[in-house]
């Protein structure tokens, strides 16, 4: 039975993911930046509540990881704004840089320092295609991707002879309410095949190989297409 933290779980992809592992037999510890949310609380030992932007909430996870004798930390948090980088706010910039790479990468610091202590442990990122392919109006939100997909990467290196393990996960675009004025949101992919993915990760993290790199991309069949 695996023991799993994992941060962004008030919607979208975070809480499809927080059912599919209690479902599969996992002690889930989700996090919520807001109270607000349809998971059932009662079938997760505790919950972590706050924004993890805030010192307070990165040290309550820090509590967590000890607590409930985390084997698996799946980084989930992210904000997303599409606009003209010339529209952007200079308030909107400072808020997606900080909450998607600064923020998660403090929380890694104490992800590690945790499984330093416990000898072993797996980190799941769940990047984004854009961190890998940038697309129009999204030059702030795919600047933080890449910079999540170089700490990482550096990370791994960093930690290459530790029995810590982290894999990056690169979904493309999911039919979430971030994405639901796509005009193309029904071919978009469904939030429960990323899940089925990160929880094989999680289940899998004790094997002595792991793909430390999964691409997710839409198949579109051509009978769609006609």
């Amino acid at each position: 039975m695996k023991n799993v933290l994992i941060t962004g779980c008030s919607r979208g992809l975070g809480s499809v993911i927080v059912e599919e592992l209690v479902t599969r037999g996992c002690n889930v510890v989700p996090h919520f930046r807001t109270s607000g949310s349809y998971i059932n609380f009662e079938k997760t030992p505790s919950i972590v509540l706050g924004d993890i932007n805030e010192t307070l909430t990165r040290s309550q996870i820090s509590d967590s990881l000890k607590k409930h004798n985390i084997d698996v930390f799946v980084n989930n948090a992210s904000i997303y704004k599409k606009s003209l980088l010339t529209e952007h706010s200079e308030q909107d910039i400072i808020k997606i840089i900080t909450t998607n790479l600064i923020s998660q990468i403090l929380i890694i610091q104490r992800v590690c320092k945790w499984f330093q202590k416990k000898g072993s442990g797996l980190i799941i990122n769940v990047n984004s295609i854009a961190g890998r392919q940038p697309a129009p109006e999204e030059s702030i939100y795919a600047a933080t991707k890449f910079g999540l997909r170089g700490f990482s990467q550096s990370l791994q290196v960093e930690l290459i002879n530790s029995n810590i393990k982290i894999v990056d996960i690169y979904p493309g675009a999911m039919k979430t309410d971030m994405t639901i004025d796509r005009e193309d949101y029904d071919q978009l992919i469904d939030p429960l095949e990323v899940a089925d993915i990160v929880c094989n990760t999680v289940l899998s993290s004790n094997v002595t190989s792991l793909t430390t790199e999964i691409i997710i991309r839409k198949f579109i069949s051509k009978e769609l297409t006609k």
